[in-house]
């Protein structure tokens, strides 16, 4: 779905638009808490919030992309409610919606609307970002959470998707909560990251920061880093060997369906001997400062962290690769390949999946 066009011919009517995506059906289904939503249920509150992104005074001031990022993560901002909403001690609450969300959605615009990436991806941000100009000053390290943040997400868009989320509900402290949202603006064009991400002295600075080591973003710290670790990233059948083929001649490779292979293991079963022997290889590489390839999903982000720790712990430098086809050329090339993957695999590795974070891009 070309989701530009799609909303341009709608005219951003929303009951013209929820009629293509079904999914918002089962917002009226999914109670809120009263004391923070006196409109009601989701689906309510999604079609203020809506309504409420079409007034703003900046909506015309907006480029057409930024217009469609904007309003469809409105439209799905609190999608990870249907999964997370729960009453516990009288209070009905969700838990965590924000980031199983931004998961639902992107399984959704890839498997079912294939959505472009580049839109898909900065509309997933917003999602798993858009409680964060109400609540960041709740953070313990503010500066930290706002930077991060900006490395990934339109600062100036999550700003808008803040305003028009508490625009649209009914409670009795707006007023209040609105103050924190212009609040959240203010802070982040003092602190350098509300027009584009912060700019530090160098990359080796950024990636420290963003890792969690207290450095002020201005210090020019020295990158000792001699070589590179490329950990590629993608569902199966993404292309991640013919990109190594065509782009990373003579680099050496650990391919964990390699290693599969020689070991005769099923993908499904005893991946932790598969992994006991890619790490120890890749120990030889570190310990001998020569820069290789990690080819394999690496979809989830707890097991990229581990290779991150691991290879920045023997001065390396970690470059991820990231791959995607679309969803039908995917499912197409899966049916012609031998060592076929279940379509039921490939569709719980699209929920579950993480893009990488800002801190794992260094």
């Amino acid at each position: 779905m070309n989701i530009e066009k799609f909303l341009g011919e709608k005219n951003y009517n929303f009951k013209d638009i929820v009629e293509e995506f079904k999914v918002i059906d089962k917002f009226k289904e999914v109670k809120q808490n009263p004391k923070f939503h006196g409109e009601g249920n989701v689906y309510e509150h999604t079609k203020l919030v809506c309504s409420e992104v079409l007034k703003l005074e900046e909506w015309e001031g907006l480029e057409d992309k930024e217009k469609v990022i904007l309003y469809t993560a409105a439209l799905f901002h609190d999608i990870g409610k249907v999964i997370t909403t729960r009453e516990e001690d009288g209070q009905i609450i969700s838990p965590k919606h924000a980031i199983k969300g931004a998961k639902m959605f992107r399984y959704l615009a890839y498997r079912e609307y294939e959505f472009d990436k580049s839109i898909r991806e900065e509309i997933a941000a917003l999602i798993r970002y858009h409680g964060l100009p109400l609540y960041f000053i709740e953070k313990e390290d503010i500066d930290y959470h706002l930077i991060k943040a900006a490395e990934i997400t339109n600062m100036k868009l999550l700003y808008l998707l803040g305003k028009c989320d508490l625009l649209g509900r009914y409670c009795e402290d707006k007023a209040a909560l609105l103050e924190r949202v212009f609040y959240f603006k203010t802070y982040a064009e003092e602190l350098g990251c509300f027009y584009g991400p912060k700019k530090f002295k160098n990359d080796y600075t950024r990636f420290l920061y963003l890792t969690g080591n207290k450095v002020y973003p201005g210090a020019e710290i020295f990158d000792n880093r001699s070589f590179e670790v490329i950990i590629m990233m993608g569902l199966p059948l993404a292309g991640k060997d013919t990109y190594i083929k065509c782009n990373l001649k003579g680099v050496k490779v650990i391919s964990l369906d390699d290693i599969r292979e020689e070991l005769n293991i099923s993908p499904s079963k005893d991946f932790g001997k598969v992994g006991a022997v890619a790490f120890s290889k890749a120990k030889e590489y570190l310990r001998r400062k020569e820069s290789f390839v990690w080819n394999a999903t690496n979809l989830r982000r707890e097991n990229r962290q581990k290779l991150i720790r691991l290879c920045t712990a023997y001065g390396a430098k970690v470059k991820f690769v990231y791959l995607e086809v679309p969803y039908r050329e995917l499912i197409l090339r899966d049916n012609k390949r031998e060592r076929y993957v279940p379509i039921k695999v490939i569709d719980n590795m699209i929920k579950n999946m993480d893009m990488p974070e800002a801190e794992e891009i260094c």
